[in-house]
């Protein structure tokens, strides 16, 4: 059975489109946001729907989210809605469970089973397995009420239920309080991604006529009351239909009509006896809903006396029964306007009996409740030890956020010198990682480093530092370069002797010394650290201390041993879920792609990635990068469907920066295919640059291609700027710089002729402050010694090694098009571009290759070369077609158009056009033109002129890159 219909006045519109949307009366079945002001309607209208829905045979599930009471539970309405569930279809209860167990935490009878804790993502799955289950039996009708109020997990869990929508008969309804809502509230950035996900209808229930209202207050009691009443009570209920029922009930009483709400309201509870009222005050302080038996502890009433009380209440429609035996108020406002009327030492004095109950019984209510009271009673001990409880379980139930806010209120309540701060900041550092938030992971260690209490212990302290050198290295804030003077403190202050926490502080200084390249120490510290792995008998910390030392292998570019190293650690762990796997496989992956093996580097990838879904660590760094940059390998080797897949994230618990990399990641797939990006999209992921350098360039080269692809240089030119300045700042040199440049001097090679002469000016000068940066990074001299060779760059980088290439033969395009000194040989470029396609095709980039064919198609054509311009233009046209690649299928249509030099066309030249042509080609004025030909100047300018119509041209520069690219000068 669902909530009590009640007769619904003046809403047949809005209850006619509810069924509708939802599928009751058509075949659509979509997601419903429902809002309206607090006492509009929207729970009577629900109840009519369910009612409704549940005469058409369909099952129908409440959840409820709680304003005070359990609001900092994890999932608390998703608790409810699945033991409704479970009394109407158990059997798709022990369905899922059986194969999602992570459904457990959210039951329950069955917490306790649920042995270990679940991520958020994992939580989420199993009720959206659960609910298409039960659709799949009978069309299923859920809804979510007072979503304002919901807990931080469950607002991201109703977000990826609406985004998913269901494949069986399920509709979803989620309602919230408008007037609730203002800037800064929680839900508001929620509403603005829930107005964009398709499939999901907003429905604002706006306030009733008049006639609605009167009607109302006519039914509301038998006794006669003159329409002049009538009239002002619809004047001051403004629409709003509760608003009309409390005036209305106080008129009856003999009130006047007078007043705001809040006194209208209290005028209703003022009416009870003392015992009732007495009730009344003691639910209000715990909330809207409170079970029977933690009333029967809080009141000083035997429990004859209560149910007295209770059943006066409800005859005066302050409060409502429900079962299991539990009583609610009528509505939140009430619940509101009897908490506000409370005196301080009222309510104090039921905080600490709600504290006491609490703390004797804890099946009275969760431990969140208990650390509210005791806060709000100044048992501040019990309130933090109530609060670390409540993160423990909220963790265990998928709700990291939840469990931040508990650990982080423990924090306030805690003295800056109470020892407890040290385990407590560490807890919730911990949270902060785990809900994907690294940048509060390390401020909340950091805080407490800073601002040590005087008893801090040298071991907690050496843990405190290494923990948080461990993460910033996560990131690239302003402080990363606090990092190893971290562990160096660490290292010195951490007991000697064996023992967990020197072996953790010696693998953390150890990574240091690897990400500062001082890999001898490193070398060094690996022994001793390994040998104490060794006898602690830690297999796992001697697997990640000989991960830690791949890196070591790495940099001396030896690709081989270092495979050895990595599959040796792979056999070592064996087939065991293991987070370690994680970071080998990425490990693999990126081995591989320095190899230019990218098809086992996105095996690799997506191996890390399926163990970190599995291991419920979806989000954690390595978990986030294998998903991440094997969507980057997927659009490399030109599967971008795939791509698309990897890298379009729908997972509401994905945070920043995370969520920023991985909107940038797929702008290159969207550049590639033409697709438009929007300023307020860059902007987004802009606001994330000074957290992480690794969005700065997964930004920079899809921003550099959008804005080339639109004729934009200025604004490609200003962000390469500005992502090289950040980048310098952050990370020093950067392998990246050569691609950037690539890019760059494609675009301004393209565009050159059109530009005007301060903008190529720019380019000009700013591709040489790029080649001069990437020349250096292809000339890093190896391991201090010397400058590579060719075959090694080649050989360990190839990535690098196509894009240098790359760079070189744009740069000859650029001099080619522009005509700026001489003219490079045809058969110069026509080589350096065969040599592009040969490195892009040994890398195995897909789209880069086929770019680079239609360059070197280009050539060729200017080479004279017709039949092989057509062939590589055949070949990049297949690849360009496969992937939607319109801007390089628009390149390769502008080589294909025919030349208007052709025999018998109406625009060919002259023979003299064409000898004017020629000079113009090399970089001759008009006046100059005239001298070579012995013409007047002003003739030499109409032959121009007319040269400039017949090609389509807007100025000589542009004609002459036409004329080179069309094979009509040499």
């Amino acid at each position: 059975m669902t909530f009590p219909a009640r007769e619904l006045v003046g809403r047949d519109a809005d209850l006619a489109r509810i069924a509708e949307i939802i599928g009751l009366t058509s075949e659509a079945k979509h997601g419903v946001v429902l809002s309206g002001d607090a006492g509009i309607g929207k729970s009577s209208l629900l109840a009519r729907v369910a009612a409704d829905a549940e005469a058409a045979n369909w099952n129908v599930a409440w959840g409820h989210c709680v304003g005070q009471s359990g609001s900092g539970v994890a999932h608390l309405p998703f608790t409810e809605l699945l033991a409704r569930i479970e009394t109407f279809a158990p059997e798709a209860i022990e369905q899922v469970v059986a194969t999602r167990p992570a459904l457990a935490v959210l039951l329950p009878g069955r917490r306790m089973a649920a042995a270990s804790a679940h991520s958020p993502g994992q939580v989420a799955e199993s009720v959206h397995a659960l609910l298409t289950a039960v659709g799949e039996i009978t069309p299923l009708l859920v809804i979510i009420e007072d979503a304002h109020w919901a807990d931080p997990s469950s607002r991201d869990l109703m977000t990826l239920l609406l985004t998913r929508g269901f494949a069986s008969p399920v509709a979803l309804v989620v309602t919230y309080r408008s007037d609730d809502l203002h800037r800064r509230h929680p839900l508001h950035e929620t509403l603005a991604v829930w107005a964009r996900i398709a499939g999901v209808e907003h429905h604002d229930l706006k306030p009733l006529d008049d006639n609605a209202i009167r009607a109302i207050v006519t039914a509301t009691e038998t006794t006669d009351m003159p329409d002049r009443t009538i009239g002002e009570i619809a004047r001051r209920a403004e629409g709003n239909p509760f608003f009309a029922e409390q005036l209305a009930a106080s008129t009856v009483a003999g009130q006047p009509v007078t007043g705001g709400l809040s006194r209208v309201l209290w005028a209703r509870i003022d009416q009870l006896s003392e015992p009732a009222q007495h009730v009344v005050r003691t639910m209000a302080i715990g909330g809207r809903t409170i079970s029977h038996d933690l009333l029967l502890r809080l009141v000083d009433l035997t429990e004859n006396q209560l149910e007295d009380a209770i059943a006066e209440a409800i005859e005066r429609h302050v409060i409502e029964a429900q079962w299991p035996p539990a009583y609610a108020f009528r509505h939140a406002l009430l619940a509101e306007t009897t908490t506000a009327d409370l005196l301080p030492g009222q309510r104090m004095r039921l905080h600490r009996a709600y504290a006491g109950a609490l703390a004797s019984d804890p099946t009275l209510g969760p431990a969140s409740e208990l650390a509210r009271h005791a806060a709000a009673s100044g048992d501040l001990t019990t309130a933090v030890r109530a609060a670390r409880a409540a993160a423990r379980a909220d963790l265990a139930v998928g709700g990291p956020v939840n469990a931040l806010q508990h650990l982080e209120q423990a924090l306030g309540w805690l003295a800056e010198d109470a020892e407890e701060r040290d385990e407590v900041s560490l807890e919730a550092s911990d949270a902060a990682l785990t809900a994907g938030d690294v940048v509060r992971s390390v401020q909340l260690l950091r805080d407490r480093i800073e601002h040590p209490g005087p008893d801090q212990a040298p071991a907690m302290r050496a843990r405190l530092l290494a923990t948080c050198a461990n993460r910033i290295r996560l990131i690239d804030l302003a402080f990363a370069e606090t990092a190893p003077e971290m562990t160096r403190e660490a290292m010195a202050i951490v007991p000697d002797g064996d023992g967990p926490d020197r072996l953790f502080v010696l693998t953390a200084h150890m990574q240091q010394l690897v990400d500062t390249r001082k890999y001898s120490e490193a070398a060094d510290l690996g022994e001793e650290a390994t040998a104490l792995a060794e006898r602690l008998s830690m297999p796992n910390a001697l697997i990640e201390i000989r991960a830690v030392m791949s890196r070591v292998i790495e940099v001396h570019d030896d690709l081989d041993a270092l495979e050895r190293h990595i599959n040796s650690l792979l056999t070592d762990l064996g087939a065991r879920p293991d987070p370690l796997r994680v970071r080998i496989h990425h490990q693999a992956a990126t081995m591989h792609h320095r190899r230019g093996r990218l098809k086992q580097a996105l095996e690799s990838h997506d191996r890390g990635a399926a163990l970190a879904s599995e291991l419920h660590i979806d989000w954690a760094p390595f978990g986030l990068d294998s998903r991440l940059i094997g969507g980057l390998t997927a659009y490399e080797i030109g599967d971008w469907d795939g791509a698309r897949q990897r890298l379009h994230v729908t997972d509401p618990f994905l945070g920043q920066p995370g969520r920023s990399f991985f909107d940038a990641a797929l702008m290159n797939v969207r550049a590639g295919q033409g697709e438009p990006i929007g300023e307020d999209e860059i902007a987004a992921v802009r606001e994330w640059w000074h957290v992480d350098g690794f969005g700065i360039v997964q930004l920079v080269m899809p921003a550099v291609e959008h804005y080339g692809n639109r004729g934009d240089l200025a604004r490609a030119l200003d962000i390469a700027e500005d992502a090289i300045s950040d980048l310098e700042r952050t990370w020093g040199r950067f392998h990246a710089v050569v691609r950037l440049a690539a890019l760059v001097a494609g675009h301004v090679a393209t565009h050159a002729p059109t530009l005007d002469a301060t903008l190529l000016r720019r380019a000009n000068a700013d591709l040489e402050g790029m080649i001069s940066k990437a020349h250096g990074i292809v000339a890093e001299p190896q391991r201090g010694l010397r400058e590579p060779t060719t075959e090694e760059i080649e050989e360990t980088n190839t990535e690098t090694w196509a894009w240098n290439v790359r760079l070189r033969a744009e740069l000859l395009r650029l001099q080619w098009r522009t005509g700026q000194g001489q003219p490079p040989p045809t058969e110069e470029m026509v080589a350096l571009w065969r040599e592009s396609v040969a490195a892009f095709e040994r890398y195995g980039h897909a789209y880069e290759t086929a770019r680079s064919r239609a360059r070197l198609a280009a050539a060729l054509k200017a080479a004279g070369d017709a039949a092989g311009s057509r062939r590589e233009a055949d070949l990049a046209r297949e690849v360009a077609a496969r992937l939607g690649a319109r801007p390089l299928l628009a390149e390769l249509d502008d080589l294909a158009a025919p030349t208007p030099a052709t025999a018998g066309s109406p625009d060919t030249l002259t023979p003299r056009e064409q000898e004017v042509l020629e000079l113009v080609a090399r970089g001759l004025s008009n006046g100059q033109v005239g001298q070579q030909l012995f013409i007047s100047t002003k003739t030499a300018s109409v032959h121009v002129s007319r040269i400039l119509a017949k090609l389509g041209a807007a100025s000589r520069t542009e004609a002459a890159a036409i004329a080179r690219d069309r094979g009509l000068v040499s």
